[in-house]
């Protein structure tokens, strides 16, 4: 085992390696600096929720309105408040605070505009700084900014979203594709059908030999994620890579080197890969081609836990051998996984996803 993937797996983190992704369309006009808390909605002990909106509105302050309305519906989901009509209809354009129905104060920035989208702000806690901060850029090769690669003994999960044809839906779908990632993890019931047929010809002192592998099926996500909250982000191009965390910070136990040696022998450990044959996705999208190693992954947990195998076996002697072999795998099994491990390769310009999940009992994130 390679030293950096063993120290992955004894941290538990999630790291990305290589240093670009599909190609990227000429970008258009991009800020060089933003509001930190854009960037960085956990600031020490402040944690906020921003809610986006295009810039114009043909209603008078309907962008501030409409930003600062999904921003206080994402804070009070998270945080389990049930809001009333009198706390949306209470939202206004400029007010820097609001008293919640349930009593809850909540405090709100100012709007901050770019050319496509409207950023609003709002946490228990007044901003106790509105500086600006450089745009973050993600180096996967260097690990900046540090979350891709530290361990910090914290459940995450990262959500992925290419630019959007409505720009300012990128934050949301990133934490949808984040959801959906953790709903994966969580639970999920893999019904499946593997053909593996393997044919040995030797004909006039020539041998040849063909393997062909088939798999059908589908692998269903059961799991509820607990709701989970942006923390920081980064940009490499035009896609947006989201840090996210659910609002129940446990601890990992970090597994020794035996221990993770001896998960792997007995299956509990497992490796899933998407793009290996230099395909991509039908819709060419990074947290497509993510899902799918992790859902390979899923299946290899799944076929360790239970599976039925129906085999033949064919020999013919006709002007020399022939042998065929045929061997049908039928799985259905729930598994649960925690992603130790997830690595970016790529092999022209096609990325290649590789993921280690460890099997769980699906009570985590």
């Amino acid at each position: 085992m390679h030293s950096p993937l063993l120290w992955a797996m004894l941290s538990g983190t999630l790291i990305f390696t290589g240093c670009k992704t599909l190609p990227q369309p000429p970008e258009k006009h991009r800020e060089t600096h933003l509001p930190c808390w854009i960037q960085s909605p956990k600031q020490a002990e402040q944690l906020g929720f921003i809610g986006t909106a295009a810039p114009f509105s043909a209603i008078p302050n309907g962008s501030e309105l409409a930003s600062r309305t999904r921003a206080l519906k994402k804070l009070a989901a998270y945080h389990a408040i049930q809001l009333q009509r009198s706390d949306l209809q209470g939202v206004t354009p400029d007010e820097p605070t609001q008293v919640l129905s349930s009593g809850h104060t909540v405090y709100y920035s100012a709007p901050f505009n770019t050319q496509d989208t409207q950023y609003s702000y709002v946490s228990f806690m007044p901003l106790k700084e509105s500086a600006n901060c450089p745009v973050r850029p993600c180096d996967f090769t260097l690990c900046q900014p540090a979350w891709l690669c530290e361990n910090e003994q914290r459940n995450q999960v990262l959500g992925v979203s290419y630019y959007t044809v409505s720009p300012h839906q990128q934050i949301s779908v990133s934490e949808r594709n984040a959801k959906a990632v953790a709903s994966f993890l969580l639970q999920a019931r893999v019904n499946a059908t593997e053909y593996l047929q393997e044919r040995a010809i030797n004909r006039d002192g020539t041998l040849r030999h063909e393997i062909n592998f088939n798999r059908n099926g589908k692998v269903t996500a059961q799991g509820v994620p607990t709701r989970l909250a942006l923390h920081q982000s980064c940009q490499y191009g035009s896609t947006l890579i989201g840090l996210y965390r659910p609002n129940a910070l446990e601890a990992i136990s970090i597994p020794t080197t035996s221990a993770l040696a001896d998960m792997k022998r007995s299956g509990h450990l497992v490796l899933g890969a998407f793009g290996e044959d230099g395909t991509m996705t039908s819709d060419n999208l990074l947290s497509t081609a993510i899902k799918l190693a992790i859902q390979d992954a899923l299946t290899e947990l799944a076929k360790n836990k239970g599976i039925t195998i129906d085999a033949q076996v064919e020999v013919k002697h006709h002007q020399g051998q022939y042998l065929l072999t045929s061997s049908e795998f039928t799985i259905n099994e729930s598994v649960s996984g925690e992603l130790v491990d997830l690595r970016i390769q790529y092999k022209n310009d096609i990325p290649v996803i590789y993921v280690w999940l460890l099997e769980t009992t699906g009570k985590r994130i």
